[in-house]
């Protein structure tokens, strides 16, 4: 089931690759604000605007973010299903920090990205920490058991990597849309119309070459964006709501969705190499290594085995 999402999310979000204490500045959205069926409520009917004006809004903003090189990029991420309490209940939160900046011709980039898991009892199960820095034409990175690893890699393949804040935004799914203006700020409020979402991924999907199985189904119950641009249209934020019942063979499980990303301090991001590439073992070296930590671990299990199953015969005998 965790990979039939994956792959509806990959298709809904269309990823260039794929909370307390605020991770975001004052452009940030209130993501909280996106939970429900209705974001109008507070919103005059003549702030209403066409859905082909907010779609080239967006779409234009989002192409600039892609040619940005000076800039910090901020991500929060959570994904739930089931009800907390229930053995069925997972979350899954990721937070990342994107530093892009130039020395010389040089374009650099920083990124570090934590992740928690959090099991049926709401309980943190898993957490992880990755912190990466790209010099120009290496990604060197420290994984979260403290291994230090060089790749190297173009500036297109680096941004393939950390490029998870990409978004594109369906026109023809937009049932209703608002723009609300302050202070040379503009504020796009866009919901989307559940069934033709839900066309829109299924089509996404047969499309990359997946589909779900028999008996298996997302429904929609409502998707929203908010969206922030400054007066010359540069995206400062957005935020990505779905509220959904993931079914199976009759069963529904409810399943949320949200991103929450902004975009900080264009041209004033600065980096600086601190990297001893002696340090860092290559990307066929770590390969390795991983390869013989798992026959290490398969080898104890096995002779863990072994022993117990002596200890039975003896006990036995």
């Amino acid at each position: 089931m965790k990979r039939k999402i994956a792959l509806i999310l990959v298709s809904i979000m269309c990823l260039s690759t794929v909370s307390g204490c605020s991770l975001f500045r004052k452009s940030a959205i209130d993501i909280n604000s996106l939970k429900s069926e209705d974001i109008f409520t507070n919103i005059s009917e003549e702030s209403n605007v066409e859905a082909s004006e907010v779609s080239n809004s967006f779409s234009g903003a989002m192409e600039k973010i892609q040619s940005e090189e000076n800039i910090a990029i901020k991500i929060e991420n959570n994904i739930t299903m089931g009800t907390e309490g229930q053995e069925d209940y997972q979350a899954s939160i990721s937070k990342s920090d994107i530093k892009l900046a130039k020395n010389g011709d040089v374009s650099l980039g920083e990124v570090e990205i934590e992740n928690e898991f959090k099991a049926s009892n709401g309980e943190l199960a898993e957490k992880s920490k990755i912190n990466g820095f790209f010099d120009g034409s290496s990604l060197y990175f420290v994984t979260n058991e403290g291994d230090k690893v060089k790749e190297e890699m173009s500036y297109e393949d680096f941004m393939g990597v950390i490029n998870t804040y990409s978004l594109t935004m369906y026109e023809n799914c937009i049932s209703k849309a608002a723009l609300v203006e302050n202070k040379g700020e503009k504020t796009y409020y866009v919901t989307y119309d559940p069934k033709q979402f839900e066309t829109t991924m299924s089509t996404n999907m047969e499309a990359s070459g997946q589909v779900l199985a028999d008996g298996e189904a997302m429904h929609i119950n409502y998707a929203n964006i908010v969206a922030k641009l400054d007066s010359e249209n540069n995206l400062l934020a957005y935020g990505f709501v779905i509220n959904a019942n993931y079914e199976i063979d009759g069963n529904a499980t409810p399943y949320t969705y949200d991103i929450n990303v902004s975009f900080e301090d264009r041209g004033n991001v600065k980096i600086e190499n601190s990297i001893n590439p002696d340090e860092y073992m290559t990307a066929d070296e770590y390969n390795k290594l991983i390869m013989e930590r798992y026959q290490e671990n398969s080898g104890s299990a096995n002779e863990t085995e072994t022993i117990e199953e002596s200890s039975v015969e003896s006990s036995t005998n």
